[in-house]
This record gives structure tokens, sequence and C-alpha cells, in this order.
């Protein structure tokens, strides 16, 4: 019997000084986890911060394009309708919706000098009539 006694001793005297290191152990096992974690969400919301980033740009890109192209578009039709010296009902119609959406989307410059000329040129009559109406206002 003493030696039953000398080894639940023994066993508690392991357990008390082992109890410790073993909840050490879990409790170092769980934060490296809990690192691993946080690491893990860090680089998550890096690489996300990092594709809007490349989105943003992307948009700022589309939106130069299609400034660029617009700008094109108004200039040539300007180029157009002086050369030919008239301005169809078509045309203006196309111009005037191309040109609102340019500069609502931040266009301007050249454009803005441009728009009341293109405006008073004179329109071309729908039947084909030799007589010319001028439109001058600036406010289509």
């Amino acid at each position: 019997m003493d030696q039953t006694i000398t080894n639940l001793i023994a066993v508690g005297l392991v357990n008390i000084v082992m109890l410790p290191i073993l909840a050490a152990l879990i409790k170092r096992g769980i934060e490296k986890r809990l690192d691993q974690f946080d690491n893990k969400r860090d680089e998550a919301r890096v690489e996300q911060q990092e594709a809007e980033r490349v989105k943003i740009k992307q948009r700022e890109a589309e939106r130069t394009i299609i400034l660029a192209m617009s700008r094109t578009m108004l200039l040539d039709n300007y180029e157009k309708c002086v050369n030919k010296g008239c301005y169809t009902v078509e045309e203006r119609e196309v111009y005037h919706k191309l040109y609102k959406a340019y500069k609502d989307d931040g266009g301007n410059s050249v454009i803005d000098d441009i728009a009341p000329r293109i405006r008073r040129l004179p329109l071309e009559p729908p039947d084909g009539n030799d007589r010319w109406r001028h439109h001058g206002t600036d406010s289509d």
C-alpha cells in the first residue's frame, strides 16, 4: 500500500508540474494559430485594397479613353458640319447628346469653345429646300 500511495503522490506531483506546462503549450499553440489567422486576414485586406486600387485605375483609364473618343467625335462632327456649311437635325441631336455626356463626365476645353459655334450653323431643311434656317441659340 505504501507503494500505491507513493505512486499516487508521484502522479499527483507530475500532474501539478505538468498541467501548467501543458496549459502553457496549449495557450502558445492557440496564440500561434490566432497570429496566423490575423496575418492571413491582414494579407487578404491588403489584397482587397490592391484590387480596389486596380479597379479605380481601370475606371479612370476607361473614362479617359471615352472622353478622348467623345472629344474626337465632337471635333470631327464640328469640322464636317463647318466644311459642308450646315448642321442637320440628326447631326444636331447626336452632337448634343454626345456633348452632354462628354460634359457630364468632366470633359471641357476646346469643345466648350466650339459648342456655341456649331449651334449657330444653319440647319439643313428636312424638305431639301435651298432656303436655310439659322439656329442661333446656345440653349440646346
